[in-house]
């Protein structure tokens, strides 16, 4: 037993287990085990010594072989991409209350609209998405996503009657759930490991902030234009996104044959050998494509091992693993919590004593703007100290179990922002008051959300997609659940009731973190005996 994690019975080596190493070609030398690295292709300049993970095929149209500033530009697109897709969900939410007396609807029902129609949506199609991007490649799934976004805009910004307003939302949704979730694949689409820091940090950011920086802008539009005018310019924004997906953005998916160990017995002493399957040694390196061939919308059929079926339903398999099962409480009501604030705020400062217009109900999202911010940056400093402090204290040996420990600060954090949210707004205390504690509850999730994912795809080495897809998919129907009664339960029960059990729920899924610290390492090794969906998965970057 290493530092309170009970060792496994059936495996001597755990998939995940390893080594604390500096080594910068420390992921190689898990990723490639047994082979020589000296014979594989290595980084050029002054990362010559670093071993290249994945290793990149020959042909000058594999992705990972582009030059340096074509990668930067397809990242920048992705990037503003994923700002849009975090801007989306909140983008008109400081306006319900007067949304709701425009269409002679409740409060509830328009969040329903706003809300729930639109993460139900994204729920259902983010497990269809992904088979279609596993067939067909990204490219055309992102443009047709962004079209779809685009018509879901302009239709909200037109809409004169509630169900076109909840049509609009559920068109929105299918097309915002590829922003979410393909972009991280695609960045490991294009980057090597030891290049994905900043980018990885980078996406989080525009994530995060995409969330808590769209209401303060469009709270300025709402109240000085209206909240159509909102949509119409988030449309010209998806517009733009479209014409730079278009013409900077081509396929990144890209089939590399596997590499593989045979042995040559030319001597007395077997000398392995790598080979890449299917690759002839004589045949000629393929001819890079021009410009326009890459703007090629449909690049073919990519073939995998699975049908379409099963394809689709592999996330749902993936969720009865323990670590999804954990990560899916955990990940999805914290990330839930925030969406539930977004859909509750309006109705709390818009009402007395602060009669708040929607500019300013916008600003408060400063608060958790600012404080999303700070944690994103720490997570990587957080991450790394508690791995080596970890490990030295285990004898030189990480556990990804070690992860966990940075979700007492979501523990800490999150139930002290809840606890606070609901008794300074209950008290109709100073502004300040509620708003600081929202920054607090931003900061404690985004520090432990990302610890545990990480956590998910450190155990799910063989089978990440799916074991990413299954907590997403979770996450979003229980943000449709919650979204679907918040305001009608904080009518009925008052601020104070609905926040305090925030709180106790979030300490209670923390909670769940200690068993799982306990047996991750037993549950890591049941996973990789019995679950492998290797075959058509594609690279995962967890956020």
């Amino acid at each position: 037993m290493g530092l309170g994690i009970l060792n496994d019975v059936y495996l001597d080596h755990v998939p995940g287990t390893s080594l604390f190493s500096d080594d910068p070609n420390a992921a190689a030398l898990s990723a490639y085990d047994g082979v020589d690295i000296r014979r594989l292709k290595h980084a050029s300049g002054r990362n010559a010594h670093i071993v290249l993970v994945p290793q990149p095929s020959d042909d000058p149209n594999d992705p990972l072989n582009w030059p340096q500033w074509k990668k930067h530009i397809v990242f920048f697109v992705l990037v503003y991409g994923t700002v849009l897709c975090g801007g989306l969900g909140p983008l008109v939410t400081t306006d319900v209350v007067a949304m709701a007396g425009e269409f002679d609807r409740s409060v509830q029902a328009i969040s329903r609209a706003l809300g729930s129609a639109l993460v139900l949506a994204l729920a259902l199609s983010t497990v269809v998405w992904s088979v279609i991007s596993l067939k067909i490649g990204k490219r055309p799934v992102f443009l047709a996503s962004t079209i779809m976004i685009f018509a879901g805009a302009m239709i909200a910004s037109f809409t004169s009657t509630y169900n076109m307003l909840l049509g609009s939302r559920i068109l929105q949704g299918v097309g915002h759930s590829v922003l979410e979730f393909l972009v991280g694949a695609s960045i490991g689409d294009i980057y090597f490991t030891h290049e994905r820091g900043v980018p990885v940090a980078l996406w989080n950011l525009a994530l995060l902030n995409g969330i808590n920086i769209t209401p303060p802008i469009s709270g300025q539009v709402i109240t000085h234009l209206g909240w159509r005018f909102a949509f119409r310019i988030f449309a010209i924004a998806c517009a733009l996104l479209f014409v730079m997906q278009f013409f900077l953005m081509p396929e990144t998916s890209f089939r590399r044959g596997a590499l593989q160990r045979s042995s040559d017995s030319t001597s007395n002493a077997s000398i392995e050998k790598l080979e890449l399957e299917g690759r002839d040694v004589a045949r000629s390196v393929p001819r890079k494509k021009g410009y326009v061939e890459q703007l090629a919308v449909y690049n073919g059929v990519y073939p995998t091992k699975a049908s379409v079926a099963t394809l689709l339903l592999r996330p749902f398999l993936a969720c009865l693993t323990p670590v999804c099962l954990w990560a899916s409480l955990l990940y999805g009501v914290a990330i839930t919590w925030p969406v539930l604030i977004a859909t509750s705020v309006s109705q709390l400062f818009s009402a007395a004593p602060y009669n708040f217009s929607a500019g300013n109900t916008g600003l408060t999202y400063m608060s958790p703007f600012i404080f999303a911010f700070i944690a994103a940056l720490l997570c990587g400093p957080l991450t790394d100290y508690v791995a080596r402090k970890f490990s030295q204290a285990n004898h030189g040996i990480f556990e990804p179990e070690f992860r966990l420990v940075l979700v007492a600060f979501y523990a800490v954090f999150g139930s002290m922002g809840f606890f606070g949210w609901g008794i300074s707004a209950n008290l109709h205390e100073l502004w300040i008051g509620p708003v600081i504690f929202f920054g607090l509850i931003n900061f404690g999730i985004t520090i432990g959300c990302s610890a545990a994912i990480g956590y998910v795809v450190d155990s799910h080495r063989q089978s990440a997609d799916s074991a990413l897809g299954a907590v997403i998919f979770f996450k979003n129907m229980f943000c449709f659940i919650m979204t679907f009664i918040i305001n009608d339960w904080i009518e009925a029960r008052g601020v104070l009731n609905v926040f305090g059990i925030f709180g106790g729920v979030t300490l209670f899924t923390s909670l769940l973190t200690i068993p799982m610290y306990i047996y991750g390492k037993r549950a890591r090794s049941w996973i990789h005996r019995t679950v492998n969906f290797d075959d058509d998965e594609v690279t995962v970057v967890a956020h």
